[in-house]
């Protein structure tokens, strides 16, 4: 029987930088595969782990072992969707049925999750890991660490969490820190806000690198600006939502800084007025989409209607709630806890008169009981 020397490319870097797709069999096949990906990335260690599996096959070969050599790949989203595809290939490479137990040699630890799926086909001889060696000295650790920060597969495992973990608790801290300084309860000093606020930069950083915003934003504007080109009027409407929504918050500001109110009361004061801007925003942008559609040529605007019907019984019910979480409080007097429960029964039968009216009009065009132009 013969013994299969196995290598795992979990994350697919040969399909991915070189085009090699799964499973290769084979000395020559193995080897031209890995002169393909170690010319595409001289750097990447899946190229070093597949040039010691051949090492390795040559090894034993000259012992007088009667080995094989087989290149199994993955997908570059690690996890599920790689460990089936390894499967199916780990499935066509035993299925000749001559291989009696397989070597496991790999660039890391990463490929080992692999291995109950090689235990449920055959036995495994023994695991050897390939690993590269390198200076280390001051200049090869920057260049490791600057290397690292350009690997998309660390950037999400590490960077993201501890950026997200940093931000968090930078604005929680930045916060409770202002928030006692304006109400006068507590002085800081200004040396704790400098340490927040390095907190927050650093954890920005790292969030913006993980989840690479940069490019992100880039690809918005982009798009915003083809929009722009293409539907002048919706473009236009953003501007002004926009505009409102920034209308909404300076004056709402100016309606609470003469007032004298407790902190808590002066947040949910604040919200509710806020939020009628917030409405009067959305009912903007759908009129001037209801205009667009009609300047298109299209007469259809209900699923408008059904948006701005339903976004105008959540802010009633949003504005109802808060004037009753006021009361609650005893912030404020009875007669405004009664205006509070009427505006959420309003809001409440507005979201069941849209509802009613929507299914009605998908059950009578779902009956095929009107007539379209196409049926004309």
């Amino acid at each position: 029987m013969t013994t299969l020397i196995l290598n795992i490319d979990r994350d697919n870097d040969y399909g991915e930088k070189s085009g090699v797709k799964g499973p290769v069999v084979g000395y020559s096949q193995c080897y031209n595969a890995a002169v393909k990906l170690i010319t595409a990335d001289p750097e990447d260690s899946d190229a070093n782990a597949l040039f010691g599996a051949l090492k390795h096959y040559e090894d034993l070969q000259s012992r007088g072992e009667d080995v094989e050599i087989s290149l199994v790949t993955g997908d570059d989203d690690v996890g599920e969707k790689s460990d089936e595809i390894i499967s199916k290939q780990l499935d066509d490479v035993f299925s000749e049925g001559k291989y009696s137990d397989c070597i496991l040699i790999s660039d890391g630890a990463e490929d080992d999750y692999v291995i109950p799926l090689i235990l449920s086909r055959t036995k495994i001889r023994y695991v050897k890991h390939i690993i590269v060696r390198h200076n280390q000295n001051i200049e090869s650790l920057y260049y490791y660490i600057v290397k690292a920060m350009k690997d998309k597969k660390l950037l999400k495992k590490i960077f993201i969490p501890v950026g997200l973990i940093l931000l968090v608790y930078g604005i929680a801290v930045l916060s409770f820190v202002a928030f006692f300084d304006l109400t006068g309860r507590l002085t800081t000093s200004p040396s704790l806000y400098a340490y927040t606020l390095v907190i927050v930069v650093l954890g920005g950083y790292f969030t913006e690198r993980g989840f690479d915003i940069r490019t992100r934003i880039d690809k918005v504007l982009n798009e915003v600006k083809a929009y722009s080109e293409e539907a002048r009027v919706m473009f236009i409407s953003t501007i002004v939502s926009i505009g409102i929504f920034l209308v909404g918050i300076a004056s709402t500001y100016s309606i609470l800084y003469d007032l004298k109110m407790l902190p808590l009361d002066r947040i949910l004061y604040f919200l509710q007025i806020f939020g009628l801007w917030v409405y009067v925003s959305i009912v903007t942008r759908a009129l001037f989409k209801i205009a667009d559609i009609y300047i298109g040529g299209s007469p259809r605007s209900d699923t408008l209607f059904y948006a701005v019907s339903f976004s105008l019984s959540a802010e009633l019910l949003i504005l109802g709630i808060l004037g009753y979480l006021r009361y609650s409080l005893k912030y404020v007097g009875f007669n405004q806890a009664l205006e509070s429960l009427i505006i959420i029964m309003v809001g409440i039968v507005v979201a069941l008169v849209t509802a009613a009216v929507h299914r009605k009009r998908t059950a009578f065009l779902g009956s095929g009981s009107y007539t379209s132009k196409d049926q004309t």
